[in-house]
């Protein structure tokens, strides 16, 4: 093929991103022509040695003395021993999409691993052309738009895999705007790093296997605030569609005894629990309340139903608990004294509210 004294990157399309010269024995005034978008790089032996701008730039003796023929006549050599190559690349702003799967935790609280597929698109341009050259050219196998995006696609797979990986599946999912910007933020570093600037990075779809997403949505239909209500309610659908298929008078008799009877234990078993947290009881003879079991009640002094066999008197029982402990003298402001246990009896009063008139336990005055 004859050798032209024009190079220029005429056939570029729309998506190509890099373009070799066929040829690299350039003759003297050979013309080369940049793009107004593109840069034309000059390597020779595999090293970068110069770098031409948007423009028009003639070959000459002056810049580039190794293409001249004094090396070829003097050394006695049959072609230049002096080879250049060029190779353009466009500064253009390019789109690229992105597809992984992975593993990632399902969700705060549900530590396990799930199955995330995901995929997306990002945009991209080459802003420092000899890092790029050095980090990213210098290991490909030819100099294509094919090879440099087969590097962009598994460089920026690995990054956005790494980024999530570290998430939460139902915080991606249910947020994907802060989530790309999260990862566009995390991974841009990195490809600066090689010569290029992340412009934007936008996560399309998340999503896992069905019966990964069954676990993930049983998990987190029970474990919140209704979650209770629901198992009940379940628990209910359930014995009512069993009690609809079954066949026969006694089972449908059974079943219809039985379904009231269950969701009656159902409702009242948080009640319960309830009840046994803060019981009370009013007292019999003033009406005041009193925690459940009391011995004496702490408003009027009398005993318990409880503990005081029908029949005996008030003033029996205090006489039997009486203790010989001096009586506490009231305090001069005229506000019941505190105590941390009663002086008669010596058991802890000191988690009610105030002092009560009489001791709950052994129903001493106490003030």
């Amino acid at each position: 093929m004859a050798r032209s004294n024009v190079v220029s990157w005429d056939s570029q399309g729309p998506d190509d991103i890099i373009y070799a010269y066929d040829q690299d024995d350039l003759r003297t005034l050979t013309s080369v022509t940049v793009p107004e978008h593109a840069v034309a790089l000059f390597i020779r032996d595999g090293q970068l040695t110069g770098v031409l701008e948007p423009g028009r730039h003639v070959i000459t003796s002056t810049n580039i003395p190794w293409l001249t023929k004094i090396y070829q006549l003097a050394m006695g050599y049959k072609e230049t021993p002096f080879k250049v190559s060029i190779v353009y690349i466009s500064q253009k702003m390019f789109n690229g999409r992105w597809g992984i799967r992975g593993m990632i935790k399902a969700a705060q609280g549900y530590e396990v691993p799930v199955t995330m597929m995901a995929n997306g698109d990002y945009q991209f341009r080459i802003s420092d052309i000899p890092v790029f050259f050095t980090q990213i050219l210098g290991g490909l196998k030819s100099y294509t738009t094919g090879d440099l995006n087969g590097f962009m696609k598994s460089f920026i797979n690995e990054q956005v895999t790494q980024q999530l990986s570290t998430h939460y599946y139902m915080e991606v999912l249910n947020n994907l705007e802060q989530a790309s910007t999260t990862t566009r933020v995390l991974v841009e570093q990195y490809f600066a790093q090689r010569g290029i600037e992340l412009l934007s990075l936008k996560i399309a779809e998340v999503r896992t296997t069905d019966e990964d997403q069954k676990k993930i949505f049983e998990y987190l239909q029970f474990s919140s605030a209704n979650g209770e209500a629901f198992r009940k309610y379940e628990v209910m659908e359930s014995m009512a569609d069993a009690i609809g298929e079954s066949s026969g008078g006694a089972a449908m008799g059974a079943g219809m005894m039985l379904f009231p009877q269950m969701f009656q234990q159902l409702q009242q078993q948080p009640q319960q629990t309830q009840v046994q947290q803060r019981p009370q009881v009013l007292c019999p003879y003033c009406g005041g309340p009193n925690d459940n079991p009391y011995r004496f009640c702490n408003n009027c002094g009398k005993p318990s139903p409880q503990v005081q066999p029908m029949g005996s008197t008030p003033q029996m029982q205090t006489s039997q608990m009486h203790q010989p402990f001096p009586q506490p003298t009231p305090q001069p402001s005229g506000d019941a004294p505190r105590f941390k246990n009663c002086p008669y009896c010596g058991q802890d009063i000191s988690g009610l509210p105030k002092t009560p008139r009489f001791c709950p336990y052994c129903s001493e005055q106490l003030y």
